[in-house]
């Protein structure tokens, strides 16, 4: 018996847990995609993974520094090729590093971007299932070729199906329909299980037809080798990431440049990336700015450092807010005064309010009075 069927084996025995009736259909009209979706969360949201196994338990939460290097070389226990076409929205252009790290063991895959290859990791296994192989052109990631596959059984035109729910869901953290097989349309509850055995909590809704096309509709961003360089601290390991063309600018998965990430440090490293050429108002894709993070992490330091370099203070996010908006709000002092010293504009409305409405709602007295001075 294969790893992946003991694996399947234990998540079967689940079923016994369940109520044995019948999942949910959404019916076309109630959903955004027009067609008829079975009802995946009362398993799949409301469920919990075990294992007797305290290796697989382990392996399953073991990804939470894990740069994904050490996967590279490995190759699929299944040889299967195919060719493909797939097409994914990228911002310029797609750093390796990581594209979603599972952190509970209801999460079932890890997915990393290393020398130009997608890799699928088995989470409970810490084994590579699928590598798609990808180029980079004209602000998209095409999938030319895919090795492997997700389960044991599965058709190709199942694994593309596969492939892009999993890297829609997962890495573009998009709600879409999950692929499941078709055999197990009669029995709504044991295809719920299955999607669970595969997908874990990622999902939320399934569909019967492998054919039904998924788009991705905002950017794919790796969490890039830079990016964890700088979280690590490891300044040498940023100017290699840097070297190899990584941009001081680029943004993560989660819409943050190497500069937003640095704040919650206090090695310095946030001056040695000015230092480097970082932009002190490089926006995140909310609109945020590092002083932004800084005033909102309480971090004097970093604030300090950021004003030296003539960051601009009066700067607004997507929705208007500025970072004294934020030092109002979330009660900061100290951080408020020297907001003030350094020009910020304490009348700049952002939906309806200013730093001093803010500061009123959370009845802080003392940034009141220095807003009303």
């Amino acid at each position: 018996m294969s790893l992946f069927s003991k694996w399947f084996k234990k998540e079967e025995k689940e079923k016994k847990e369940v109520e044995e009736n019948p999942l949910p259909w959404i019916e076309a009209s109630e959903n955004p995609w027009g067609v008829r979706l079975l009802d995946l969360r009362p398993i799949s949201q409301k469920m919990l993974s075990t294992s007797s196994d305290p290796q697989m338990a382990t392996n399953a939460v073991s990804y939470g520094s894990d740069d994904g290097t050490s996967f590279i070389g490995q190759e699929p226990v299944d040889k299967t090729t195919i060719e493909t076409n797939i097409t994914i929205p990228i911002d310029g252009y797609l750093a390796p590093g990581v594209l979603f790290i599972p952190n509970v063991m209801e999460h079932k895959w890890a997915i990393y971007f290393h020398g130009n290859n997608i890799l699928f990791i088995r989470s409970w296994l810490r084994k590579v299932f699928v590598i798609a192989q990808t180029v980079q052109h004209n602000n998209q990631l095409i999938i030319e070729r895919v090795q492997g596959k997700f389960t044991e059984v599965e058709e190709p035109v199942f694994t593309i199906a596969m492939l892009k729910f999993i890297l829609i869901s997962h890495a573009i953290n998009k709600i879409v329909p999950a692929p499941l097989p078709a055999d197990l349309i009669s029995s709504t509850r044991a295809a719920g299980m299955w999607a669970f055995s595969c997908y874990g909590k990622m999902a939320h809704i399934g569909i019967f037809d492998e054919t039904f096309e998924i788009n991705a509709t905002k950017p794919l961003r790796s969490h890039s080798l830079l990016h964890i360089a700088v979280a690590r601290g490891d300044m040498k390991e940023a100017e290699k990431q840097l070297a190899a063309g990584i941009s001081l600018n680029y943004l993560a998965g989660d819409g943050l440049a190497p500069l937003h990430w640095s704040i919650s440090n206090d090695d310095g490293i946030t001056e040695q990336l000015l230092l480097l050429g970082a932009d002190p108002d490089v926006i995140s894709t909310e609109g945020a700015t590092p002083m932004m993070n800084a005033v909102q992490s309480n971090k004097m330091e970093q604030l300090l450092l950021l004003l030296k370099w003539k960051a601009n203070v009066n700067a607004r996010d997507y929705r208007g807010f500025t970072s004294l908006h934020r030092a109002a709000e979330m009660g900061h002092e100290d951080i408020v005064k020297v907001l003030l010293e350094n020009g910020a504009d304490k009348t700049i409305v952002a939906e309806g309010h200013t730093a001093l409405s803010l500061a009123e709602m959370g009845e802080n007295k003392n940034i009141i009075q220095l807003l009303q001075n």
